[in-house]
C-alpha cells in the first residue's frame, strides 16, 4: 500500500506538524509509505489528487476540513481508491458523520490499521463532486460572511455568530424546486439538499433519519411563521429545543433543482459556488472511505 496525503496549510503550522508526527509514528510503524501534498491557494486539488493517483498510489489521504475532503473526494470520486481522513479543520462533519475520531493521532492510527471501508453517495453540481449538503438561503449568506480567519480563531461558533444578524435581515424568498421531474413552488429563508444526518439535525431536531450511503438524497425546506420567529428559531437550536418552524422534507432519488427569479448564493460544503439555479445529481456509492468498527462519540455540535 501507498499512500498519497493531502495536508491543508490553512490549517496551521501546529496542526500541520501534529499531522506530520502521527503518519510517522503510525504510517511509519506499518510500513505504508506515503507522499506528501501541501496545499497551495488557487491550485485545482482535485486534478492533482487525479492524477497523482495514476502513479501507483493506491490510498488517499486527506488532513484538513470539509472543504479539504471534499476536494480529494473529487479526485478520486467513481474509482476503487479509499480515502483516510484525518480530521483537521473547523466543522468536520464529514469525519464526524463517518464517526472517525476528531483526533489527528487517532484518525491516522485508524487509517494505519487498515480498518473496514464504508461506500458513501456524494453530490455532482456541474462538474464538481460534493458530499455534506448544497444550499440556497441563510446559511448560504452566514458562510459567505464567515472568513477563514474567524474559523480558526472561534471554531464552529463563528458560524453560529454570524447567524444572528441574519436572522433579522434575510427574507423568506420565493424558490422554485423541482425533485425527480416534479416541480413546487415554496416561500422559504433555507432551501437544503442534504446528503448528511448530521447537517439536517443541526438545522432541524426533527428531521428524519438521512444516511450518507442509502443511496438518496434529502431536501429541507424551511420556512418561519412571523418575523419574530427568526431569532426563535436560532436561539432554540442553540437551547437545543426543536423550534416551531414551518419545514418540509422530501426524498430524492436522482436529482433535484433550485430555481429563483433573482440569482441568489448557493454554497456547498462550506465554499461558495456561485448562484442559483442549482443543479444537484445524486452518484450512490461512489467513493469508499476508511471509517472505524465502532464509531467515535459524537462531538458536541458547538
Amino acid at each position: 500500500m501507498k499512500a498519497f496525503v493531502v495536508l491543508n496549510r490553512t490549517s496551521g503550522q501546529e496542526a500541520l506538524e501534529r499531522v506530520r508526527g502521527a503518519l510517522d509514528s503510525h504510517f511509519g510503524s506499518s510500513r505504508i509509505p506515503y507522499e506528501i501534498h501541501e496545499t497551495r491557494k488557487g491550485e485545482k486539488l482535485s486534478e492533482i489528487v487525479r492524477e497523482r493517483m495514476r502513479h501507483g498510489f493506491d490510498l488517499a489521504v486527506t488532513a484538513g476540513g470539509d472543504g479539504t475532503v471534499s476536494a480529494v473526494i473529487e479526485g478520486i470520486a467513481g474509482s476503487p481508491i479509499p480515502l483516510g481522513i484525518i480530521p483537521t479543520g473547523t466543522g468536520n462533519l464529514i469525519a464526524r458523520e463517518l464517526g472517525i475520531p476528531e483526533d489527528v493521532d487517532d484518525a491516522a492510527r485508524l487509517i494505519a490499521g487498515r480498518p473496514r471501508s464504508r461506500k458513501i453517495d456524494v453530490m455532482k453540481i456541474g462538474d464538481r463532486i460534493f458530499v455534506l449538503n448544497a444550499s440556497v438561503g441563510i446559511s448560504a449568506a452566514v458562510i459567505s460572511d464567515t472568513t477563514r480567519i474567524s474559523k480558526r480563531y472561534f471554531g464552529r461558533i463563528a458560524y453560529f455568530w454570524n447567524t444572528i444578524p441574519k436572522m433579522f435581515t434575510l427574507k423568506r424568498r420565493k424558490l422554485v424546486v423541482m425533485v425527480d421531474g416534479i416541480e413546487q413552488k415554496y416561500r422559504a429563508i433555507e432551501v437544503a439538499v442534504m446528503n448528511c444526518g448530521i447537517l439536517a439535525k443541526m438545522l432541524y431536531p426533527k428531521a428524519p433519519e438521512i444516511s450518507i450511503d442509502d443511496g438518496c438524497l434529502d431536501v429541507l425546506i424551511l420556512g418561519t411563521k412571523p418575523f419574530r420567529d427568526y431569532p426563535l428559531y436560532l436561539f432554540g437550536l442553540l437551547a437545543g429545543r426543536s423550534p416551531d418552524i414551518l419545514s418540509r422534507f422530501i426524498k430524492v432519488q436522482r436529482r433535484v433543482s433550485i430555481r429563483s427569479k433573482v440569482p441568489l448564493p448557493v454554497q456547498a460544503d462550506g465554499d461558495m459556488i456561485g448562484t442559483t439555479p442549482l443543479e444537484v445529481e445524486i452518484l450512490p456509492g461512489a467513493v469508499t472511505v476508511l471509517v472505524p468498527e465502532e464509531p467515535a462519540p459524537e462531538a458536541p455540535i458547538i
